[in-house]
């Protein structure tokens, strides 16, 4: 009976070992969509809207808009190109997405660090990181954590802080989809 309850402690241990492994590497996730929202603070003003992001290792697609998708905004990011469908007719596209948020924004978010910063981890691509008191700074950006929620076995942020070179960013997800 020992060796019985002996070998279903160690099966338990090792999912649990699994489990604890597999939620402190989200950005070893493929695909996953989050919808929510954004808030954003610059000098050019503050704005609110509606979130949805979807990733796969191609390209990542973005939706923002107002209350009833009032300026609806679709964004996609595919290695260093960008293209903006801003609705009626309005299309941008660019090799250099970051200089084209600065003049579509009036500020600049390195969206390839974004897509890891959302899930709660740096960059991989990007060798200086350091902690900080609440979280870890990249590239000059302060990332925050404040609630993770768990979503098929891993532990995602809720709610997300990023702040840097004059903009604060919060998003808040209310669903996570993990697809791999």
């Amino acid at each position: 009976m020992s060796r019985l309850l002996w070998l279903f402690l160690m099966l338990a241990g090792c999912a649990s070992v699994q489990e604890q492994s597999k939620t402190q590497t989200p950005s070893s996730i493929r695909s996953w969509s989050m919808d929510g929202r954004i808030g954003v603070q610059s000098s050019e003003g503050a704005w609110q809207a509606n979130l949805y992001w979807e990733h796969d290792p191609a390209q990542d697609r973005l939706r923002i808009s107002g209350p009833l998708n009032q300026g609806l905004v679709s964004i996609v990011v595919q290695k260093d190109l960008i293209y903006v469908n801003e609705g009626d007719g309005v299309t941008t596209l660019s090799r250099d997405p970051d200089a084209m948020l600065r003049q579509r924004l009036g500020f600049a978010i390195p969206l390839t660090s974004l897509r890891y910063w959302v899930l709660g981890v740096s960059d991989p691509d990007e060798a200086s990181v350091s902690l900080s008191k609440a979280g870890f700074r990249q590239l000059g950006w302060e990332v925050v954590v404040d609630e993770l929620t768990p979503v098929s076995g891993w532990n995602l942020p809720q709610k997300l802080r990023v702040q840097g070179a004059g903009v604060r960013l919060k998003i808040l997800a209310d669903t996570w989809d993990v697809k791999g």
